[in-house]
This record gives C-alpha cells, structure tokens and sequence, in this order.
C-alpha cells in the first residue's frame, strides 16, 4: 500500500510538471521504460526507499512519522 501512494505522488508529480517520461527519467536517474512502469502504477521492480529517493529528486521532502495510535491497528498514510 505505501509503495502504491508513494508512486501516486511520483505520477502526480511528472503530469503536474507536464514531464515527457523521458524528461522525468533524465530527473530520476532511470531509464523511459521505467517511467513508463511508474506511470502505469507497476512500482513493484523499485524498492520504497527508491521512490523515496525519487519524491526528492522531484524536489519533495519526505517526512515518515511513527506515533501510537487509539486503535488495535495502526495506519499508513501518504500526504501530498
């Protein structure tokens, strides 16, 4: 589930700057196929710390926070 928001915000990114995925590549350091996978939401080749590393080369900062929760069950959610 994270990997899948992170790599929402990725997608968000590149359309809101109207990157070709080529132009988006060159800023990730990988290759248009890969875009391409990205754009599709098939993140799953790229570890979380890889679309982490990719959220600021977008010129992101990404900030993880762990806190107790009320519930049985904690929660992961992506903020953009």
């Amino acid at each position: 589930l994270l990997k899948a928001r992170l790599t929402l915000q990725i997608y968000r990114l590149i359309k809101a700057r109207g990157l070709t995925q080529a132009g988006a590549g060159d800023i990730l350091g990988i290759k248009q196929p890969n875009v391409s996978a990205l754009m599709r939401n098939r993140s799953g080749s790229f570890p979380v710390e890889r679309l982490i590393d990719f959220l600021t080369a977008l010129g992101q900062d990404v900030k993880i926070t762990v806190r107790p929760t009320r519930k049985e069950h904690g929660e992961v959610s992506v903020v953009g």
